[in-house]
């Protein structure tokens, strides 16, 4: 049986397919389709794009489809405990040719921005299909939110999820990469990440604390990573929920309002959002710099949370529907058991 794993397991927007939205979502939010250089101010953050209903509706259908990302994850699980070899290494190298092939310049440049140790655990990163869900945003954009509403839907046993926050002191320490590797889903799964690798370029960025020259390394280390977690598997799906500087200011007063969420504030929010402005500068340069055909970036406004979410969901499903696995065929005599079980 021959595999398709080109982008051609979802389905298009049409009513038989209940997908929600009027156009395929691994474009409408793609941060390549703005202007460059990319400002965010001109991306919209209340705007329904692609979504003609309102808050009913796409809290229903946001409902409907988690039966069927539930299902896929469940998918990406049975093939590769399940799958035949050679099937389960045709998905693998499938994905992997969404990355650039390897050469000679790449190779000794890699070796220049990986320390032995880096590179040492990438290495030891085991082959096989995942999914990564990257989540980035400013304070109060729905991180969480989206982790428990979206993400809570698939089966716990087949999600990772890690947060990255200040680093440690140990941390600090090592290689800014070697926290992350070792919270990077295994193969089957999917992980989500609630704020990433990316910010060991934004935080410092922002601050002050590092020289150009410096943050333009970390990017190249970036893309270089997301290229070398491709080529092993991963499925990369990077998200910016992007809030409006009045609307995250209301879900902060909102958390001081509420004893139940207070614990969720930080004073230091009060800090990132006087620097508002100038992590939304940040942020912009970031992404476009790190934007690629095998780990996109994809900017969603996250004024409403509804809408938001529904948006996350659709991209997992169009990321996993990609893959166009099927189920594993069983190895064993079906009515031969069911005969047994019966007979039990």
């Amino acid at each position: 049986m021959s595999l398709h794993v080109e982008l051609t397991g979802y389905p298009g927007p049409d009513a038989e397919s209940g997908v929600p939205f009027e156009a395929d979502p691994r474009s409408l939010w793609r941060v390549s389709q703005h202007p460059v250089p990319l400002q965010l101010s001109d991306v919209p953050t209340r705007a329904k794009t692609g979504f003609r209903g309102g808050k009913k509706a796409g809290q229903k259908a946001l409902a409907a489809r988690s039966e069927l990302l539930a299902e896929l994850q469940e998918l990406l699980w049975a093939h590769v405990l399940a799958a035949p070899e050679s099937e389960r290494q045709a998905v693998v190298e499938a994905i992997a040719e969404r990355a650039s092939a390897d050469d000679d310049a790449e190779e000794s440049r890699r070796s220049q921005l990986f320390p032995s140790k880096v590179e040492k655990a990438i290495e030891g990163i085991e082959r096989g299909p995942r999914l990564l869900l990257v989540l980035q945003g400013m304070d109060a954009s729905g991180k969480g939110g989206t982790v428990s509403s979206v993400v809570g839907a698939m089966d716990p046993l087949g999600v990772s999820v890690a947060a990255f926050g200040k680093p440690t002191p140990a941390q600090l320490r090592r290689h800014y990469l070697e926290r992350i590797i070792a919270r990077l889903p295994s193969p089957g799964h999917v992980g989500v990440f609630d704020r990433s690798h990316y910010e060991d370029v934004l935080v410092p960025a922002v601050a002050g604390t590092h020289s150009e020259d410096v943050l333009a390394e970390r990017v190249e280390t970036l893309q270089m990573f997301e290229r070398e977690l491709v080529r092993r598997g991963f499925v990369i799906v990077k998200v910016m929920l992007h809030i409006s500087a009045e609307e995250q200011l209301e879900r902060l007063l909102a958390r001081l309002d509420r004893p139940h969420k207070q614990w969720k504030y930080d004073p230091s929010d009060a800090d990132a959002r006087a620097e508002f402005a100038t992590f939304q500068t940040v942020y912009a340069s970031l992404i476009e710099a790190t934007d690629t055909d095998y780990a996109p970036w994809h900017v969603v406004g996250a004024d409403r949370k509804w809408y938001s979410r529904l948006a996350v969901q659709e991209l997992l499903i169009a990321a996993l529907g990609d893959l166009n696995l099927t189920w594993p065929a069983a190895d064993y005599d079906v009515e031969q058991e069911r005969r047994r079980l019966m007979q039990a």
